[in-house]
Formats: C-alpha cells, sequence, structure tokens
C-alpha cells in the first residue's frame, strides 16, 4: 500500500518542476514588460526610447505616433541583450545567453488622438520557433 502511494507522488514531481518553471518564466515576462512601459513611459513627446543592451546608451528608439514594432533579446536576469530582427523573433534565436524575446507593438488606431495602443508580447525560450514557445502579452495605453 505505501509503495503504492510513493508511486503515485514520485508521479507528481514532473509536473511540480513544470509547473514551477512556467510560473518562474512568467514572472520574468511580467518584469520585462514593466520594464519597457517604464522605458517609454520616462520620456515625453512622440519619441520614445527604450534599453536595448547593458550599456546606459544602448537604446531603440520607437514613436508613439506611428504604427511599428521593435524586436529585442533578453537575459535570464531580464537585463536586455540586443535589437533583434523580426526573422529572429519568429524563428529560432541561437544566441544562448538569451532566455526571452520581445516583440513590441504600436497602435495608433485607438480613435483618440495623441493616444497609442502598445502591446508586449515576451515569449521564451528563444531556441524555439515562435509557434512553439510559452507567449505572455501585456498591453498598456500611452498618450504623446
Amino acid at each position: 500500500m505505501i509503495a503504492f502511494a510513493l508511486v503515485g507522488i514520485m508521479g507528481m514531481f514532473p509536473v511540480a518542476m513544470r509547473s514551477a518553471q512556467e510560473s518562474q518564466r512568467e514572472t520574468r515576462a511580467t518584469l520585462i514588460a514593466r520594464q519597457i512601459f517604464s522605458d517609454l513611459r520616462v520620456a515625453s513627446g512622440t519619441n520614445r526610447f527604450v534599453m536595448s543592451g547593458s550599456a546606459a546608451n544602448d537604446t531603440n528608439g520607437l514613436s508613439l505616433a506611428a504604427t511599428g514594432n521593435l524586436y529585442l533579446a533578453f537575459n535570464t536576469n531580464g537585463s536586455p541583450l540586443a535589437t533583434i530582427t523580426a526573422s529572429d523573433f519568429s524563428n529560432t534565436y541561437p544566441d544562448v545567453s538569451a532566455s526571452f524575446l520581445a516583440n513590441i507593438t504600436v497602435d495608433t488606431s485607438t480613435g483618440i488622438s495623441n493616444l497609442s495602443r502598445v502591446q508586449t508580447t515576451i515569449e521564451a525560450p528563444p531556441a524555439a520557433p515562435s509557434a512553439k514557445r510559452s507567449k505572455y502579452t501585456f498591453v498598456t495605453l500611452m498618450d504623446y
């Protein structure tokens, strides 16, 4: 009877490990999205900047007045590594130091002047094609 119970309990360990890993990934994705939105809110006007590397001057411009996308890679700690291409985001990303990929999309068709919808999609793991990654989507409205 005890052996039967132990087999059932041991069978739950892989499920618990996957659940813990997914929870950790979701938490890190939330922190990355908050960092991106915070970077965009710091400035005023239409042109905003997002950190895209480890140095203070590694930034990428993003206009809130025009529809567009920006793609970034992040490490395990949620620090930005580099700007990547749309192809890098959609396919497997080969940089082993990257743990998350982000797609920042600005949509100006909100129906309200000087208000844009900013969507950030965080995906992991980068070594998998986009269709097989975990996806976390965050949305906010920003005025300019």
